[in-house]
């Protein structure tokens, strides 16, 4: 799609570019786009795993461009600022110097190829621009895209890419706290199922507060709606985004699960059968 994540790779190839020609960094800067994100961060785990000319020990962040092409008037958010106290003040720093508003959501959330550089120890974020209701549909085409909105996401990356390249030692490393999102644990391996919603990323309150519902996906059909905030599957309580990703993982599309939510203060419960991620 042209938003996920066609946008991402073009604002890295156009820093890439740039930078080339202009900067001399105190250390290697990697530009590297990896593939099948979607089937597990199959790519990004290979080359975590195998990188030798730049091996992981070694690399002081990942920047991961995902999902950046509809800014339009909202805050660009950077997701897994928790992976570093340090990223918190790099990007306020490099709002304050392009004029480019960003928001740090405070939980953990495994979204996209940084977590396979967390999971390695490395202190990795991802930029994204939002949601929109063409997620994984034809229907992402480019001329729905935020060129200008582009321009300015290039312009915090590059604030990120030009401080790390010059930092002369490492970030402070957090690993991400272990999640109990309810009274079973979550297998491990990748999710499978989905819901079909897409969840709002800079909510800070317990539990998953619902961006949007994509047309004719198991949650539309549920009744589920913008706003909503999930507090519970199977009556195990969801906390936040890494919980509820864990939970899903017990499931296989065609499941039936209990959604317990809260819509304008009332507390109420839905069915809905999962589909395939």
């Amino acid at each position: 799609g042209a938003d996920d994540n066609a946008s991402g790779v073009a604002v890295m190839l156009e820093l890439a570019r740039t930078l080339g020609k202009s900067m001399e960094p105190s250390r290697s800067v990697v530009f590297a786009a990896f593939t099948a994100e979607e089937a597990g961060l199959l790519g990004a785990r290979h080359y975590v795993k195998n990188m030798q000319r730049y091996p992981v020990d070694k690399v002081m962040g990942n920047l991961n461009i995902d999902t950046v092409g509809r800014l339009g008037d909202n805050k660009l958010l950077v997701l897994g600022s928790g992976s570093a106290r340090e990223w918190k003040f790099i990007f306020m720093g490099a709002s304050f110097v392009t004029g480019v508003q960003t928001e740090m959501p405070t939980q953990d959330i495994d979204s996209s190829d940084q977590v396979a550089f967390i999971e390695a120890g490395v202190p990795g974020v991802q930029f994204f621009g939002g949601v929109s209701p063409d997620y994984h549909k034809p229907s992402d085409t480019a001329d729905k895209l935020d060129y200008n909105g582009l321009v300015k996401v290039a312009a915090i990356v590059r604030e990120g890419v030009e401080y790390l390249a010059e930092r002369p030692e490492p970030m402070a490393f957090n690993s991400p706290k272990p999640t109990h999102g309810g009274a079973r644990a979550a297998p491990a391996g990748e999710r499978t199922a989905s819901t079909g919603l897409m969840p709002d990323f800079a909510f800070s309150g317990v539990g998953v507060s619902i961006a949007t519902t994509g047309e004719d996906t198991p949650a539309q059909k549920a009744g589920l709606q913008k706003g909503d905030v999930i507090t519970a599957i199977n009556g195990d309580a969801v906390t936040n985004l890494r919980g509820y990703s864990n939970m899903l993982k017990q499931f296989a599309p065609g499941d039936t699960i209990e959604v317990a939510f809260t819509r304008d203060g009332e507390q109420q419960t839905t069915n809905l059968t999962l589909q395939a991620r």
